[in-house]
């Protein structure tokens, strides 16, 4: 079961009064995902859709917060949406185990989803064209967590060259990436439209940097372009991304 870790503030995008609500006045309803022969169960997802007015200039904000099991029992990732307003602090949500239902003997060393994906991969390097584009960006999301940074996975459609947006902190100071990962077959090729859309993004939202994580061929164009970039954008191929994800897996296995 899934719940709300702690309490939600709203500040109102018109006056920007802040408005809390108590993690237990939230009702989640769930919904169950068949996610088809994939040996590890169905997906469940704990949605709660909200909305609030501002009762000092009666603003109308409404909001979404989801959590997702899979396989059940084990958080997968989180996403949540508002309009009219912005969350003071974005919601997290956690798995809720009670004393009946939690065995530390079963648990441990039980992995999620994502990082099992990611010691399979690591084994096996061709599995990586087997998983959804949806998997690949969860599983880029799980390995930059790994090497240290502050990650939210965005919508899955319409994100805009932002499937990722990670933070790290140097000298205490914020360095926002964009992340754009394209899952694509072996053959299939990034052309330099890809690149010039991305860095669009990046240089008309004025982020430090963006990064495409591909595992199909970049053309000699789209690198070039990076290229003249210097440092505001790079690539990520199929060769990187491997190894980011075999010394992800070396962590999970010495746990």
């Amino acid at each position: 079961m899934m719940e709300l870790i702690e309490d939600v503030f709203i500040r109102c995008g018109r006056c920007g009064k802040i408005t809390g609500i108590h993690k237990e006045d939230f009702d989640f309803e769930s919904y169950v995902y068949d996610r088809g022969d994939n040996r590890m169960g169905e997906e469940i997802e704990f949605r709660h859709e909200g909305y609030i007015e501002c009762d000092q200039c009666g603003n109308e904000i409404s909001f979404r917060i989801s959590g997702y099991e899979y396989p059940i029992g084990a958080f997968n990732y989180e996403d949540s949406e508002i309009a009219g307003g912005r969350f003071e602090k974005e919601p997290h949500m956690g798995v809720i185990y009670s004393r009946d239902d939690f065995d530390p003997d079963d648990a441990y060393p039980a992995f999620t989803r994502v990082e099992q994906i990611i010691m399979d991969i690591a084994q096996n390097r061709e599995l990586i064209y087997d998983i959804s584009p949806r998997e690949f960006e969860a599983v880029i999301e799980r390995v930059l967590q790994d090497e240290g940074f502050e990650t939210k996975l965005t919508q899955q459609t319409r994100d805009g060259g932002r499937d990722i947006i990670a933070t790290k902190y140097e000298m205490g100071k914020p360095v926002v990436f964009y992340i754009e990962c394209k899952r694509y077959g072996r053959q299939n090729s990034v052309g330099v439209n890809v690149v010039r859309s991305l860095y669009g993004v990046q240089s008309a939202d004025q982020i430090n940097k963006a990064i495409l994580v591909t595992t199909g061929h970049v053309t000699r164009g789209a690198r070039r372009f990076v290229d003249n970039q210097n440092t505001m954008m790079s690539v990520i191929d199929i060769e990187e991304i491997h190894e980011l994800i075999q010394r992800s897996a070396r962590k999970y296995r010495g746990y």
